[in-house]
């Protein structure tokens, strides 16, 4: 870590939750998710305090804790300890800014979700939402942030994160010249015309947030280059597109491409838990010959009807393999508040239905449909599984391409979309797909479950090592050489 700096971690979820359990005995565990996951990490190695919001009761249970300085400090169950300090938005604001600009309108434009066609459809509402919802939740992070900042022995180093929080660098670096800031966008970042569904207000302000940062790190190199096309095209700055560096009032914002990862020791640890191992029995006592997996959340970007699309073409053109493969789509529950989240679960329940209903027999189902969270039953799915299917639209990354390749003791072929974050990393051992063709997805389904053993060995091992090396550990220090670098020029 820079030597005296006082990082600040900023993100719309804290680090972890408080659940209560019989007789009311508390429980404080890890929060879910890639972000959580890995700025956990960086977190625990800089001693940074998280900034959060406080969203329900069991937010609200620990934020009654804080301290004269306003940061709760609490221990999970794993044994890793945090400095919290939450912010408290009235709950219109937050929905305002959570429902309606962050989800879904940020991120149906950075997936390419809108069918621009008949939405979005943006008028006073969204207005109000984007001026007493994003901009003003945004501002009271920046609030807590400054002060934070002020109160710290170090130079403060501003770490914010992700699409809920874009105006947030600039409005601090207003406040705190001296700072440095980094900010993270954890999700693809689209071409500069689509940016131009919003607002000329709003998508300018998004970008001179954001350029209020001293180094902006996305995923990929395609998202550094369309971020500095955005800059280029749609503000007519300056732009180094060698050096990767946006000039800006005055100051030279490097944008880097650092792809998220994960923490290998932890999942290669968490595949030998006694629930894991237990659950690993349950699914051999009924999987057939052959297992398809997919674990996703119910995410309109993560493609899910179309998989099941490309399966029932699948049972089509090879009959052979009928009662002899099992495609198991083990899913969460995503964002239900929201009304394109609500209908697309049923969209891909109907789904399943229906080719469970073409094909199956009295003793086989074609689809096995699991709707819940259960981390031990993902981890002990992805160590059996033959295909794992990861077909999304879009996606920053998509950490369970690289969870599962880690994790799998089958030789088990990943089929990858040529639009997931990870295909810049792992497609060339992976069988390449168009997410929207069901055909082609059908038919390296095919070649996934038929290829010779040598090759998926090959194929298999090579994932694993790139994995690997490129692990959690690895996508921290790329970032710190990063600032260590511009803090000495």
């Amino acid at each position: 870590m820079l030597h005296g700096w006082q990082p600040i971690v900023v993100a719309n979820r804290p680090p972890v939750e408080s659940q209560l359990g019989p007789g009311g005995v508390e429980r404080i565990t890890r929060g879910g998710g890639g972000l959580v996951t890995a700025m956990s990490a960086l977190a625990q190695a800089s001693d940074a305090a998280w900034v959060a919001v406080a969203r329900g009761d069991s937010d609200a249970r620990l934020a009654a804790r804080a301290n004269e300085a306003g940061v709760v400090e609490v221990s999970a169950e794993d044994g890793k300890k945090f400095r919290i300090a939450y912010i408290h938005p009235e709950s219109e604001a937050y929905d305002l800014y959570y429902n309606e600009i962050s989800n879904p309108l940020l991120w149906f434009i950075q997936h390419y979700l809108w069918d621009l066609g008949r939405e979005p459809i943006l008028d006073s509402r969204t207005e109000r939402a984007w001026r007493d919802g994003y901009v003003n939740v945004n501002s009271q992070f920046a609030d807590r942030v400054v002060s934070l900042a002020q109160k710290a022995p170090g130079r403060p180093l501003i770490l914010s994160q992700d699409y809920h929080l874009y105006l947030l660098p600039g409005m601090v670096r207003q406040r705190l010249p001296g700072a440095f800031l980094q900010h993270f966008v954890h999700i693809p970042w689209p071409t500069p015309q689509y940016w131009k569904v919003l607002p000329r207000h709003m998508r300018d302000g998004i970008l001179g947030g954001l350029l209020g940062s001293d180094v902006v790190g996305l995923q990929t190199s395609l998202d550094v280059r369309n971020f500095l096309l955005t800059c280029e095209e749609n503000l007519g700055l300056a732009v180094d597109h060698r050096q990767s560096t946006v000039f800006f009032e005055g100051r030279s914002v490097w944008i880097r491409a650092y792809p998220i990862s994960i923490d290998v020791r932890a999942m290669a640890e968490l595949t030998t838990h006694p629930e894991v191992i237990v659950q690993e029995a349950m699914i051999e006592a009924w999987r057939p010959e052959f297992l398809i997996l997919r674990v996703d959340r119910t995410d309109l970007s993560k493609n899910i009807v179309r998989g099941f699309l490309a399966y029932e073409r699948l049972l089509e053109s090879h009959p052979e393999l009928r009662g002899r493969v099992v495609f198991w789509a083990l899913l969460q529950r995503s964002r239900q508040n929201v009304d394109a989240y609500r209908s697309y679960l049923g969209a891909l329940v109907s789904a399943a239905a229906h080719v469970n209903r073409r094909f199956q027999t009295g003793t086989w189902m074609p689809i096995r449909l699991e709707v819940e969270e259960n981390l031990f039953k993902a981890v002990a799915a992805y160590k059996v599984y033959d295909a794992l299917l990861v077909n999304p639209i879009y996606d920053g990354m998509n950490l369970v391409a690289k969870e599962g390749v880690l994790c799998n003791t089958k030789d088990g072929v990943l089929v990858l979309s040529e639009n997931a974050g990870s295909y810049e990393e792992l497609g060339t051992e992976a069988l390449t797909i168009n997410p929207f063709d069901i055909d082609q997805t059908a038919e390296a389904l095919h070649s996934a479950l038929t290829m010779p053993k040598r090759d998926r060995s090959t194929r298999a091992r090579h994932l694993r090592q790139t994995v690997r090396k490129h692990d959690i550990v690895r996508w921290i220090t790329a970032q710190l050489q990063d600032l260590n670098e511009l803090v000495a020029r």
